[in-house]
């Protein structure tokens, strides 16, 4: 969508496969930040007081209205964003609903008090346990790309846990921003539980300075750079989930035909505009052209047009700087020596923001579709003589959020993708687990770091508080000091964790009346 400021207080949305308006979005004073943070520490001790089971009839409640108004919000989706209908359901709705079970079905069990097993002999006497409590308010800044499944997953995780949440969607997609509050409300959500407030980077800047307890980022990496070091200031903690430049090795003994299906979905899928999407491919010698043949004859059937209509397979750009970047990086590469077999050009005629989705060939590593993430319809198709070569240039990169591995024999398959550095790597397919709740989703260098999804997830949404009771009251190390004291600490490291089983029962055997010694010297 392109994004018009009509004054201060509004902005115009506008669909990106026609260019008509959608509506317009009040933006929030930045001002105002500060209150709607406080409003929301206020119902914290309200909404973790309620219980598990309240909060999880909440969420379940939700799920039912997003099923029951899918369709609606697909469409708006489709229209906001550009991706085809289908993927509005399939990797952005699917997934929340993936989400709402999963925690119904784990957190009662995760966020139960854990016991800590203590050194029986060193710790008689004691019990530990752990407890999971909310952080308070969680500020979720949230992309354009994938602005209701990003948005929404790391919501559920969060209120499950007791938190309240503000988010700010981006300025490109708030008509979904707008919605996700709608859905929270009807599904009866208390008042300043779930708040969703609007603008660009001034809104961002007050809501990472106020008084949050945590800051999740997606986004690029300059703005999870900015975001960074506003948190430093407050010493929020982050989580970023930054840019990504998947690279995707492929082996000799592949099935063509299934490789290139595969790799063609997991490039252009949302016209590549995914921050996992296949942005470098390299193909062994022996099957580098059958492949490449084979990719850009599929990426030529491929269906561009209006995001609405079931039997699109690429929408448009989101607005007119990402088609023109496309388009530079496209020419650029060519400038340098790399052949077009697929794609290369605008459609301006289809009436958005379209480009072609791009197979190219020829590529070397001087060029920005190497270097750099690309974010839009370009695959880069470099030929390697093997799998060790295919391996060092895939670890060549600043960012690791994905990358996937293509072969006949996924047991060799495996052990390439443990090579990969890598948060995510998949053996023959690519994405998928983004709707996977279980599936930790994640980066690794300057594609940022922390993890949405599953435990690792929840775990960023709780203060792990460990509770210890002792029964006694007075300990072996205890003041004052003593020869004893020192001999017993000696002999229980022994006795402990020495490898040698003599050693072990012989400190056993010493220890146990210096034990009796301290203790009774202290009473």
């Amino acid at each position: 969508m392109a994004v018009e400021y009509t004054n201060e207080e509004t902005l115009r949305v506008i669909n990106p496969a026609n260019l008509k308006v959608l509506g317009e979005v009040k933006l929030t004073d930045p001002r105002t930040i500060a209150n709607t943070v406080k409003n929301a520490q206020l119902c914290v001790h309200f909404w973790n007081e309620r219980g598990l089971t309240y909060r999880l009839e909440k969420i379940n409640r939700f799920k039912q209205l997003l099923l029951a108004n899918r369709e609606e919000i697909a469409q708006l989706l489709s229209e906001e964003s550009g991706k085809p209908i289908m993927e509005s359901l399939a990797s952005e709705l699917f997934g929340v609903v993936e989400t709402c079970a999963w925690l119904k079905k784990k957190v009662p069990k995760l966020l139960q008090p854990q016991k800590v097993e203590l050194n029986p002999l060193m710790f008689f006497g004691k019990r530990s346990y752990n407890i999971f409590e909310p952080l308070g308010v969680i500020a979720i800044i949230s992309p354009w790309n994938f602005p209701f499944s990003i948005s929404v997953n790391s919501m559920l995780m969060a209120l499950a846990c007791g938190n309240t949440v503000i988010l700010k969607p981006s300025p490109k997609t708030p008509l979904i921003g707008e919605r996700i509050q709608r859905l929270f409300d009807e599904a009866g959500f208390p008042s300043g539980v779930v708040t969703v407030v609007q603008g660009d980077k001034a809104v961002a800047t007050a809501l990472v300075q106020s008084d949050v307890a945590r800051v999740l980022f997606t986004g690029g990496l300059p703005g999870g750079r900015a975001i960074m070091s506003l948190a430093a200031q407050k010493v929020h903690p982050v989580t970023l989930e930054l840019g990504g430049k998947h690279p995707a090795i492929v082996l000799g003994d592949i099935d063509v035909e299934k490789a290139a299906r595969g790799i063609v979905w997991s490039s252009f899928t949302h016209a590549g505009q995914a921050c996992a999407s296949i942005e470098r491919l390299y193909v062994v010698q022996s099957v580098a052209d059958k492949l490449a043949n084979r990719v850009a004859e599929l990426t030529k059937e491929l269906r561009l047009g209006d995001s609405l209509f079931h039997d699109t397979d690429i929408g448009p750009l989101i607005d007119e700087d990402q088609l023109q970047r496309v388009q530079a990086l496209v020419e650029q590469a060519v400038s340098r020596g790399a052949r077009i077999l697929a794609g290369g050009k605008e459609r301006r005629d289809l009436g958005g923001y379209f480009f072609e989705p791009t197979v190219l060939i020829d590529v070397t590593d001087d060029m920005d579709v190497i270097s750099q993430e690309i974010f839009g319809p370009i695959l880069p198709i470099v030929v390697v003589n093997d799998e060790c070569e295919a391996v060092r240039r895939a670890n060549n990169s600043n960012l690791a959020l994905g990358a996937s591995v293509w072969t006949a024999d996924t047991k060799f398959g495996e052990d390439i993708a443990r090579r990969i550095q890598s948060g995510m790597v998949w053996v023959n397919d690519a994405l998928y687990s983004h709707i996977a709740p279980d599936a930790p989703w994640g980066g690794l260098k300057e594609s940022g770091f922390g993890r949405s999804h599953a435990v690792a997830s929840l775990m960023d949404f709780v203060n792990i508080k460990h509770v210890g009771v002792d029964k006694q009251g007075v300990r072996n190390w205890h003041f004052p000091y003593s020869k004893n004291t020192l001999a017993l600490i000696r002999s229980a490291m022994t006795a402990c964790h020495d490898d040698n089983i003599v050693a072990r029962l012989s400190a056993l055997i010493r220890l146990l009346p210096q034990l009796l010694r301290v203790r009774m010297r202290k009473k």
